[in-house]
């Protein structure tokens, strides 16, 4: 049944791309383009960041500001508007993206990073600071744009405070009347941990922050905590990483409890990619576009890429990708464990990405050491990244946890087979293969070991290296559907059910937070 027409605000520290970090800035304005396009009036909610008004295809205006209380005092915030109007812009008509903006002495977002200082590579010392803000003139904002909104939908710890928000300083008001909060996890790692002096910013006394209180983390304030806790529904990215977020403490980072006591709330709803965007026929970073029933222009990427990264065409090696960020979440601590034993396989790696300083000097030895098989790019390219999922036969994702990760997704519709250990979004997408039945679309490990991953590149290899095998297990990927249609119809489902909970009057307030304890 379709879902009726609803009005929905996204509110998100990014969207792309306007503002991009990782992967909740393509997930945001894939889902809300999907949106609109099901008939939905979406608004999104973004940090006034520098450069905005800079990007082609958008304009703006500005709609208003206003002073909000800051603890003993206020802070005064703006309010542009931008719209997408060109083909230049990534976002359907009818989308619109409320910016707020900081007019304060510190400037708390025209800097030139989002997150971290970009010459240190530290996080910004007032981010705490920063996304109350956001969160206060968030709201704040879309009172002064006008209309009613039935559902506010926050994303991740930088956006936590929003569901409390609508339950205690914004109760009664007109804009948000009968609106439900749903909160969605993308990465339960980052949690917002700020000193209990903060509170007072986002307008509590100090009597409200006590030992296992809805404020009180371990001594300090959890941003991520006040979500989970405040929102009438809670989300995140793949159905395992909604059961392995509230099974251990490996997964929850010491919030699994509270997900625990909200589990009847916890949806897993895996997200989807841009299958416009990212499509090998109609890839516009390609030289050689394929398709499924016609794998020629794939051989041709695979050469570009070999010759790009200075690889003689013979031997006829597998070329393994990997394109993400350098950090132990992704399992380069394996790679590093396993670094000899890579050395010796009969393959070639390339890896594009960036991160800690320990795994870019691995790669770089690891190219100085074995130039016949390996090559390290460092950074981020888009052009290249789209070269390697298709010129590539696999994608390595060894991840040590993934609440959904899309380069598997992007992988599977490229024909390029991904490598990936069970966990999060990588064990709902990828299905190891069997060789007996020619069923499955990649290769999985289960235990977080180096020798479990240098296994499962030996049984692809091995693959590789029978055609008619190889052929199938491509096929099988590439026949795979991971459109946002199908994440849009979730999200639907579960905006039904958070209005139909504050319908019937079981939306949470600080007293029945508090009482849950």
């Amino acid at each position: 049944m379709k879902t009726p027409a609803l009005s929905i605000a996204h509110i998100t520290s990014e969207y792309a791309p306007l503002a991009k970090v990782g992967g909740l800035a393509d997930m945001v304005a894939s889902l809300a383009a999907e949106q609109v396009r099901r008939g939905h009036r979406v608004t999104v909610v973004l940090p006034g960041y520098e450069g905005h008004r800079e990007v082609p295809g958008w304009v703006w205006r500005s709609i208003g500001a206003a002073d909000l209380p800051w603890g003993m005092g206020v802070e005064r915030a703006e309010f542009d508007l931008l719209l997408p109007t060109g083909p230049e812009a990534p976002a359907p008509q009818g989308l619109r993206v409320l910016r707020v903006s900081h007019a304060g002495e510190r400037r708390f977002f025209q800097r030139s990073g989002i997150y971290n200082d970009p010459v240190s590579g530290e996080g910004y010392p007032d981010n705490g600071e920063r996304y109350l803000f956001f969160c206060r003139a968030a709201l704040e904002g879309l009172r002064q744009l006008g209309g009613r909104y039935q559902i506010v939908h926050a994303h991740d710890h930088q956006a936590g405070w929003i569901p409390c928000f609508l339950r205690t300083h914004e109760a009664g008001s007109e804009t948000f009347a009968g609106a439900a909060s749903v909160f969605t996890i993308h990465n339960l790692g980052y949690q917002g941990l700020q000193d209990p002096w903060v509170l007072a910013l986002a307008g509590f006394g100090r009597e409200h922050f006590y030992p296992g209180g809805p404020f009180e983390f371990w001594g300090r304030v959890n941003f991520m905590k006040v979500g989970l806790l405040f929102a009438d529904m809670i989300s995140t990215v793949s159905p395992r990483y909604a059961e392995e977020i509230r099974s251990s403490d490996e997964f929850g980072f010491g919030l699994e409890g509270v997900l625990e006591r909200r589990q009847l709330d916890l949806r897993g709803i895996l997200n989807g990619i841009d299958d416009a965007y990212w499509d090998p026929a109609r890839d516009r970073w390609l030289s050689h576009p394929y398709d499924r029933a016609n794998m020629a222009g794939k051989w041709k990427n695979r050469t570009a890429l070999l010759t790009e990264c200075g690889f003689p065409p013979q031997p006829d090696w597998p070329v393994v990708g990997m394109v993400s960020r350098l950090v132990d979440q992704k399992g380069f601590d394996l790679i590093e464990a396993a670094a000899a034993e890579l050395q010796k396989l009969e393959a070639r790696f390339v890896v594009l990405g960036s991160g800690q300083a320990r795994y870019q000097d691995l790669f770089t030895r690891l190219v100085s050491e074995s130039p016949e098989r390996f090559s390290f790019r460092t950074g981020f390219d888009e052009r290249f990244a789209h070269a390697i999922e298709a010129g590539a036969d696999l994608f390595l994702m060894p991840s040590r946890y993934e609440p959904c990760g899309l380069n598997q997704m992007y992988s599977l519709r490229y024909g390029t087979v991904p490598v990936v250990r069970a966990t999060g979004g990588l064990a709902d997408t990828v299905e190891d293969f069997d060789p007996a039945t020619r069923a499955g679309t990649g290769f999985v490990f289960q235990n977080y070991e180096s020798a479990d991953m240098v296994a499962a590149l030996r049984r692809a290899f091995t693959v590789y290296r029978q055609p008619h095998l190889w052929g199938q297990l491509r096929a099988n990927g590439m026949s795979r559907d991971f459109s946002w249609r199908r994440s849009a119809e979730g999200y639907d489902r579960l905006y039904v059910e958070a209005l139909a909970r504050v319908g019937a009057g079981r939306m949470k307030t600080l007293e029945t937070v508090k009482s849950a304890g």
